[in-house]
């Protein structure tokens, strides 16, 4: 009865919490439903708002036109207050479309209106036409970044500015990254609204909007919605936009689906079971829980009733029998009272001994204790007068006076009316507890000492999880306290559920933590194993030990060395050279993409030797496997096939990773692309072995038409070209092919050569053939005839070339080439001719020539030694009237002595200075003659001594002055005429000391430099210098700088020296300027004149 009065409480409440529930959860879902279309209204009239700006936007720019200023289109989006009013929109800008050879102006109007370091960027896809970023706004450094990128260089921005185009409307790209970057310096998420402009001066361009996704969905949320959270997915064009996971399966899921700016848009809403849920959600537990109360209240109350009656029958039964059974439990107690192993005392209700078993008395001694006080037996006399204590430790007094260890425990014994009957007194002798309580202590002693010595955070837990026990690192590093409390706050919870989970499983477990330590956060490696009682039922958990490992320092280089494989991993995929890696034994385990990219994805599972060319592959390896015995690096050149089928030239280099032993880890190595070097040296090499061919001389015309030109054809490498033929024109003649083979004299192709020679001579264009049945008999794919092209601008000849491979652009470089060398060759060919003509009347002319110079030569000669007779003659002949003038003029001076007036006197004075002056000229005329025939005597002169020499005769002209000479140690020595080269010195040193007369101390420097093959020996003064606009007078012949009346002379002695210098081979110059000195360089060979 009780149990089917609950049963009908409890349905009625369950049915009636049913149907409340089933409203609460039908208010939920019409709140989600209302949230979700709050949200997609709002995510609509966002956008439409945006594409308004944009609108708007444009019709300004079209209002200003392109003439608006970076400054003034930052004022104008300024004013919009983008930050504040259109949530998300990073930036505002203009593309200007320009062609792809017109991007130069616009880069170059930018640097000058933005800044000069601007560059054009493109996303790797550059078409013939370019939409480049020419304006942006707010001018922030994130912005203007983005300033001269090619937005239509990238395909989600090309193709909905082409949808733009087409609709003439706001068209929004697909979800992209930004070329703004965020703070973390990675481009943000986001997506683009592109709108055309069209302007009648030019190409136009397209008004565009930066949107940052996560800024864009931000605040879309309705304001006080209903509790719990509403997940929202947003898709574009089928793509998350802001990123984020799929959306976690929950009670309420909806989908909203429309377009928009030219893209479709897709929402995904969901929420848990928490959504909308207010107060009015309890209601079901309520009542269901009421109905449980009430239910369990009236179970109680009938259950009562039934039981009371029953136990009122079955006390009258047990009554009877309870009586009955007193005085056997009597007798009982009696006897298990004397058998008890442990020693028992009963007292009376004063304390006084009534009962006491064999075992007290036999530890006691004692047959006396009966109606004494219990205290007689108690050391310790506190335990007097106490009724009751737990289990104790204390101490017995024998009947000899010696006293044992005890543990007692002493109650009450109450009658059932609760009379206080008496005392009962257990002892229990403890002493192998004890020592055994000893012995235990004293190794917890040690283990503790061995714990307090680890360097690790200890701490021993009981079962439940009570902390019974800490270390000494425990004290140092954690203060004492649990290791929960050094967490940070958020990490506390989850720490306490996975102890939790450890103690629940009873197994060991392990994990890392950040714990707050005096030295700063660190991190710890938590373990936790459990203790377990080898007596207790299944190894029952007894403890727990706990142990924190400061591995913060293992972690943080762990954690560089992970961040530094990520780097190198990084900068190993972005080199433009394939990088590989291998074991010690050479087996590839690693490659970068480029690897894929250049292969194939169907080839790159195999390895690099299978793909290299079959000619290289023996060699390489070879050489690899002498690398990998040696240790050594690994390099060698070699081909590699690409994914089209071609062969690439590639030059693989690998380097060996040793350890700290020595031994190799593995070996990195690169496989660079030298395709195009290669390629570009030999073909130098074949130009210059062609040209060096082609330039061989001879005088035989045959042999320059055939030999030269077969040589020249035999050149070609079958790596550029299989086969090479010439033919000249007027007429046309084949002069010579690249081999004896029978290629070019087949009759099929002949015909097939002589119809092509016939189209370059009629347009002088080349003429190339790849598609003809005499082609494949003679296993060629294509073949190449070239205009030879003179420098008139005639045609001189024809080059056919026959190619095995496909004829690529290169190729046709290659051929232009060897077209304009052969061309030149059939040129020179020519004029050689002309040459060899035009030298057999040169010669004859020649001759002639020849006979007329030598006895034109025997004229001069005869005329020049009569000038020198005549002059010598003349000089001598002026001699006479000179001594009669000086003779007579000294005798009119001693005849009329001083009875000349002084005019008079200072008349004959000029007489006789003059004569005196012209006999000085005279003199010096008739040297400078004799110097030019004079004999040299070719010596060893020491220019040092031959300095000395002139510098001792010249010590008239230093008399009552201060002159200073410097010479070095050491002159080198030269061969030449001692007397010669000491005129020249003491002409020099001569002049050094005259024109530096007007110093009160004159300095005279000599220097000089020795060079291969010669020396130049330097005169310099502190003198008066002279103008460097007159140089070239001062070694001519009666040239002067200065008046006879300032420095006395002829200008005979630097003539004399250039003519000494330069019949020893040498050469002679001057340095100076007017008050500054003079310096005369004198250059002499060291082995005398040639």
């Amino acid at each position: 009865m009780p149990a089917l009065v609950m049963l009908v409480i409890v349905l009625l409440s369950l049915l009636i919490a049913y149907a409340v529930h089933s409203f609460a959860r039908e208010q939920q879902r019409g709140r989600f439903e209302r949230e979700a279309g709050a949200f997609t209204q709002a995510l609509q009239d966002r956008v439409l708002v945006y594409e308004r700006l944009l609108e708007a936007t444009r019709s300004s720019w079209q209002t200003v036109g392109p003439s608006a200023t970076e400054a003034q289109f930052a004022q104008y989006v300024g004013g919009l207050d983008l930050a504040q009013r259109y949530q998300g929109v990073q930036a505002v800008g203009f593309g200007q479309r320009v062609a792809r050879g017109q991007a130069a102006a616009l880069l170059a109007e930018l640097r000058r209106s933005v800044s000069p370091d601007l560059t054009l960027r493109d996303g790797g896809d550059v078409q013939e036409e370019r939409v480049i970023i020419a304006r942006i706004a707010p001018p922030t450094a994130v912005n203007l970044a983005a300033l001269g990128f090619d937005l239509n260089s990238e395909p989600l921005r090309r193709a909905a500015m082409r949808a733009a185009l087409v609709t003439g409307r706001a068209q929004a790209t697909a979800p992209l990254r930004l070329v703004q970057r965020g703070p973390d310096g990675a481009p943000l998420a986001g997506f683009l609204v592109m709108l055309p402009v069209q302007e009648a001066a030019g190409r136009g361009g397209f008004m565009y909007m930066a949107v940052d996704a996560p800024s864009f969905l931000r605040g879309l949320e309705p304001e006080g919605g209903a509790p719990g959270n509403l997940n929202v997915r947003v898709r574009l064009a089928g793509q998350p936009l802001g990123g984020g996971s799929a959306l976690e399966a929950g009670p309420f899921t909806t989908r909203s689906s429309f377009s928009l700016i030219g893209q479709p848009w897709t929402l995904e809403f969901s929420a848990g079971g928490t959504f909308g849920r207010d107060q009015a959600a309890f209601v079901p537990y309520l009542i269901a829980l009421l109905g449980l109360l009430l239910a369990g209240f009236a179970f109680r109350i009938v259950k009562a009733q039934v039981d009371a009656r029953g136990r009122a029958e079955r006390l009258n039964v047990s009554l009877a029998h309870a009586r009955s059974l007193q005085e056997a439990a009597r007798a009982e107690f009696e006897a298990i009272f004397q058998s008890m192993q442990d020693a028992a005392v009963f007292t009376d209700a004063e304390g006084r001994v009534r009962l006491v078993n064999r075992a007290l008395r036999d530890w006691l001694g004692r047959d006396d204790l009966e109606g004494r006080p219990l205290g007689v037996i108690h050391a310790d006399r506190r335990l007097d007068g106490r009724s009751r204590f737990e289990p104790l430790s204390t101490s017995y007094v024998r009947a000899d006076g010696t006293v044992f260890s005890g543990e007692a425990q002493r109650s009450e014994v109450l009658a059932p009316d609760g009379t206080l009957l008496g005392l009962l007194e257990v002892v229990r002798d403890i002493r192998e507890r004890v020592q055994a309580e000893q012995a235990v202590q004293a190794e917890e002693r040690r283990s503790r000492a061995v714990l307090d010595a680890l360097p690790s955070v200890v701490q021993l837990s009981g079962r439940s999880g009570r902390v019974r026990y800490r270390n000494l690192a425990h004290q140092e590093r954690l203060g004492g306290v649990d290791l929960a409390e050094h967490l940070n706050p958020e990490e506390r919870a989850a720490f306490a559920q996975w102890r939790e989970q450890v103690l629940a499983s009873g197994r060991d477990a392990s994990s890392e933590w950040a714990l707050s330590t005096p030295q700063g956060a660190r991190w710890f490696q938590v373990r936790v194993n459990p203790v377990r009682d080898p007596g207790g039922p299944d190894d029952q958990v007894s403890a727990w030990v706990t142990t924190a490992t400061d591995i913060h320092d293992r972690l943080l280089a762990e954690r560089r060395a992970q961040r530094n494989e990520e780097r190198y991993r990084a900068v190993l995929e972005g080199m433009p050279q394939i990088v590989w890696l291998t074991d010690p034994r050479g087996a590839h385990v690693y490659f970068n993409r480029r690897w894929a990219e250049f292969v194939g994805e169907a080839r790159a599972a195999q390895p690099l030797s299978s793909l290299i060319h079959p000619e290289d592959r023996a060699d390489y390896l070879r050489g690899w496997q002498a690398a990998l015995a040696s240790g050594r690096p690994f390099e060698a050149e070699h081909r590699l096939l690409r994914a089209d089928g071609q062969y690439r030239a590639f030059v693989t280099r690998g380097l060996p990773v040793l350890d700290g032993d020595g031994l190799v880890m593995e070996w990195v190595g690169t496989s660079t692309d030298v395709d195009d070097q290669v390629y570009a040296e030999q073909t130098a090499r074949l130009l210059a072995d062609v040209s060096e061919q082609l330039s061989a001389r001879s005088d035989d015309p045959s042999h320059l038409r055939h030999d030269r030109y077969r040589a020249a054809l035999a050149r070609l490498d079958g790596r550029f070209v299989d086969s090479g033929a010439l033919w000249t024109v007027d007429p046309t003649q084949l002069v010579a092919a690249s081999s004896p083979s029978a290629t070019w004299h087949s009759a099929a192709f002949q015909v097939v050569a002589g119809g092509a020679i016939e189209r370059v001579m009629d347009s002088e264009d080349p003429v190339f053939i790849g598609a003809d049945p005499a082609l494949h008999r003679v296993s060629a794919t294509g073949a190449l005839f070239y205009p030879l092209t003179g420098r008139d601008g005639t045609l001189s000849g024809v080059l056919g070339l026959l190619y095995r491979q496909a004829l690529t652009a290169r190729d046709q470089d290659l051929a232009q080439e060897l077209a304009g060398r052969f061309a030149s060759a059939l040129t020179n060919d020519r004029l050689q001719e002309r040459v060899l003509a035009a030298q057999a009347d040169l010669q004859a002319l020649n001759q002639s020539l020849e006979e007329r110079v030598q006895q034109r030569t025997l004229e001069l000669e005869s005329a020049n030694r009569e000038l020198e007779a005549f002059s010598y003659s003349v000089s001598h002949d002026l001699r006479t009237p000179l001594r009669h003038i000086v003779g007579f003029g000294d005798l009119l001076a001693r005849e009329t002595g001083d009875s000349l007036t002084p005019k008079g006197q200072r008349y004959l004075t000029v007489i006789k200075d003059s004569a005196s002056r012209m006999s000085q000229l005279i003199d010096d005329l008739l040297s400078f003659s004799r110097m030019g025939r004079q004999e040299m005597r070719q010596v060893p002169v020491d220019l040092r001594r031959v300095i000395e020499s002139s510098w001792q005769g010249l010590e008239p002209d230093r008399a009552g002055r201060v002159v200073t000479l410097t010479l070095p140690d050491a002159l080198p020595t030269v061969q030449g005429d001692e007397s010669l080269l000491g005129l020249v010195f003491t002409n020099l040193l001569s002049n050094a000391i005259k024109y530096s007369r007007g110093r009160e101390e004159a300095r005279v420097t000599v220097s000089a430099q020795a060079r291969e093959h010669e020396v130049t020996v330097n005169v310099s003064d502190n003198g008066l210098g002279f103008d460097p606009r007159y140089v070239d007078k001062l070694f001519g012949v009666f040239q002067r700088l200065h008046r006879a009346e300032e420095f006395e002379g002829i200008g005979i002695g630097l003539a004399n020296v250039r003519r000494i210098v330069t019949r020893h081979g040498g050469r002679v110059s001057a340095e100076g300027r007017p008050g500054e000195g003079a310096t005369f360089s004198v250059t002499l060979p060291l082995r005398g004149p040639a």
